[in-house]
């Protein structure tokens, strides 16, 4: 018999922010006049490109009850990509990245992480996520960043288990 099909070929894991790119290509930070606003954070995009060369994806990540977490949720979605495993976390903030560009070797940025929904998964978030059935499971070292000393921290708490 045959083993079932996955339900995602990959599944991401980490920061999911909102990156304000500088539209003054080479001009110093204190000079920049306007930004292009993109959806960032590495697993994201990661699930994001996957999507695009075929692959079936999803993101765990959280999202405050902001208009950036609308803006997140809207490209993903419009990408594709799975959002059902992205939950909104009362009282926190969807984080979000201001980026300069001088090249060619100085790129400026300054983010903006203080209560940050990304940060505040907790175990029986990923319990609601398919890890285990996906084909590839990645994540990032951000989500550990802040949770190594938390009982409940996600990743922690899932490899403590495995």
């Amino acid at each position: 018999m045959s083993k079932p099909s996955p339900a995602f070929d990959l599944i991401t894991m980490g920061r999911s922010s909102i990156d304000l790119y500088a539209n003054d290509v080479g001009a110093p930070f204190v000079d920049i006049k306007s930004f292009a606003a993109y959806v960032g954070g590495s697993p994201t995009n990661i699930a994001v490109g996957a999507q695009r060369l075929g692959l079936k994806t999803a993101v765990l990540t959280a999202v405050g009850e902001d208009p950036v977490a609308d803006f997140i949720l809207k490209f993903l979605n419009a990408e594709g990509v799975e959002t059902q495993f992205i939950p909104r976390k009362l009282g926190t903030r969807t984080s979000a990245v201001v980026l300069g560009i001088e090249p060619p070797d100085k790129f400026p940025l300054v983010y903006y992480r203080d209560n940050c929904a990304d940060n505040q998964l907790a175990i029986d978030d990923v319990l609601k996520t398919p890890v285990g059935s996906c084909r590839v499971f990645e994540f990032s070292g951000t989500g550990l960043s802040t949770t190594l000393n938390n009982p409940d921290a996600p990743v922690k708490s899932r490899f403590h288990n495995a």
